[in-house]
């Protein structure tokens, strides 16, 4: 991930290892934030939450990302503004976060950082787009994509009601939604199971 050997040996003295089962929530909105998460293997699910407590899809931290909304909300010392879930069995580098501003001295530090930013800063721009300008059979097309690319497989363990709760609609449309893409063919459908067709997934 890195090759500077000092900021090598720095990460390797400091991080803490950490394996963690699909499932886990990592982190939860108004959490104090003491480390950062770097993925390693495995994927993290990053969700939205309203004062009402109601749940928005964002983005997937993949291997060698870390949480861009985390890094900015412990560099401004404000506690999580998102939930984190574990997407599937991750092993993370856990950085405190009193080093974020400290390593900025090393330029792939900053470099990796920089990066971070931008990508999620596009992310989220694109997930603004999805849900003000696509209609919901879009969006939820996109959802089950973006879910099979982070698990690296076609077929997600979700309810309709797991997925009707992220991104903020009722059960009843999801499930005449998956209805419909299951009549294009684009999806099977089994209890607690949706599985993305691979023309699909390759198209």
């Amino acid at each position: 991930m890195f090759t500077d050997p000092s900021l090598q040996r720095e990460l390797g003295r400091v991080a803490v290892r950490k394996n963690v089962p699909a499932g886990t929530e990592l982190m939860a909105v108004g959490d104090a934030i003491t480390h950062i998460p770097i993925v390693e293997k495995g994927s993290l699910r990053i969700l939205a939450q309203d004062r009402h407590g109601r749940e928005r899809y964002l983005y997937h931290i993949l291997p060698g990302e870390t949480c861009a909304t985390s890094l900015t909300c412990c560099v401004a010392k404000r506690m999580s503004s998102v939930r984190a879930v574990v997407e599937e069995d991750a092993e993370l580098l856990m950085v405190p976060v009193r080093y974020v501003d400290e390593w900025m001295a090393w330029p792939e530090w900053r470099k990796y950082v920089n990066e971070v930013q931008a990508q999620r800063f596009e992310e989220l721009l694109e997930a603004f787009e999805v849900v003000a300008f696509h209609k919901l059979d879009e969006q939820l097309w996109s959802y089950l994509l973006k879910r099979a690319q982070a698990t690296g497989g076609r077929t997600l363990q979700l309810t309709h009601q797991q997925i009707a709760d992220e991104l903020g609609s009722p059960r009843e449309v999801i499930t005449r939604l998956l209805q419909q893409l299951r009549a294009e063919g684009r999806v099977a459908l089994g209890r607690g199971v949706v599985e993305l067709r691979q023309a699909q997934m390759a198209g």
